[in-house]
């Protein structure tokens, strides 16, 4: 064998040891397996600096694969349009959700999936989408960020409420009223032994009232006894207007008829009493006028 021929197998084996070489470290590269995923499209509502493509995708901190693609959605620019692809063998639910985190201190953004439980089914395309589509939820930074927006929004309002409470002529009218409470408290202070006295009355008064409520149940039962004795009484009352009726039936009966005839007889002497009174006062001499008539003697 010829120095030629030498040369010519130890270029073949060191270009064979390259190429070897190169395929081992793109196969450890990859994970040591070739790996299939399947892509899913999310749509973000929020800034997503620090995201490029080949950013990891995480479901709960496992990396299960990586961004594709990123760009801002054609049919609505407010928002950022990601393609994950994710290892075939990882379960997507239609409940599993996607947001941005970040990696500790160094900033490195990546996606990372939650949710998807055992009842909820597998994520499918829509009628008329190319990818199925993961919902997505504002990381917690875009809602701190939310949060500080209003807050700075309501620090704004309140501040300028404060200006226009502060205004001039509002400092005027409270400055008015302060001299009216300083007034009215000077009154009061003047006043003080009077308060005092009401205060005392009311308290004597709450105390009256005290016992008198301590009081009202035994009032109370005494106007119950009461009462049963009144209805007791009622009872009796009505039994003797019963008995009494029947007495007043017979009077009327018998004896009030009687009494009637009786009573007109002396109506009728009553008149001619009367009469006989009157004819006196008229002609007093008519008692001496009036005799026994005698009958006329045989031929007078």
């Amino acid at each position: 064998m010829n120095a030629r021929t030498r040369y010519i197998f130890v270029g073949l084996f060191v270009l064979l040891f390259s190429l070897t070489f190169v395929g081992g470290i793109l196969w450890l590269g990859s994970g040591g397996r070739a790996r299939t995923y399947e892509e899913y499209v999310v749509h973000m509502q929020e800034s997503v600096a620090g995201l490029s493509r080949d950013s990891a995708v995480k479901y709960y901190g496992v990396n299960v694969g990586r961004v594709g693609e990123l760009g801002l959605d054609p049919n609505d620019t407010g928002r950022v349009r990601l393609l994950l692809q994710i290892d075939k063998d990882t379960p997507i639910h239609e409940d599993t959700v996607a947001s941005l985190e970040f990696q500790g201190l160094t900033g490195l953004a990546y996606i990372n999936l939650s949710g998807g439980t055992h009842n909820s089914p597998l994520l499918k395309t829509a009628p008329g989408q190319v990818y199925p589509e993961i919902k997505s939820q504002s990381s917690v930074w875009g809602r701190l960020s939310l949060s500080l927006g209003k807050l700075l929004d309501n620090l704004t309002d309140t501040s300028n409420e404060l200006k226009l409470l502060l205004s001039d002529e509002n400092r005027k009218h409270l400055a008015g009223t302060l001299a009216d409470l300083h007034t009215l408290s000077a009154a009061l202070a003047s006043r003080s032994t009077r308060v005092t006295t009401s205060i005392d009355d009311f308290a004597s008064i709450t105390h009256d009232a005290r016992e008198a409520s301590a009081k009202l149940p035994e009032l109370v039962q005494r106007l119950d006894q009461m009462a049963n004795e009144i209805a007791a009484a009622g009872i009796t009352v009505r039994e003797t207007v019963q008995a009494r009726d029947k007495d007043l039936q017979r009077f009327s009966d018998t004896t009030l008829p009687r009494a009637t005839v009786i009573i007109n007889d002396l109506l009728q002497t009553a008149g001619s009493l009367r009469r006989f009174s009157e004819a006196l006062e008229r002609n007093p001499g008519i008692l001496l006028q009036a005799g026994p008539s005698s009958s006329p003697g045989p031929g007078e």
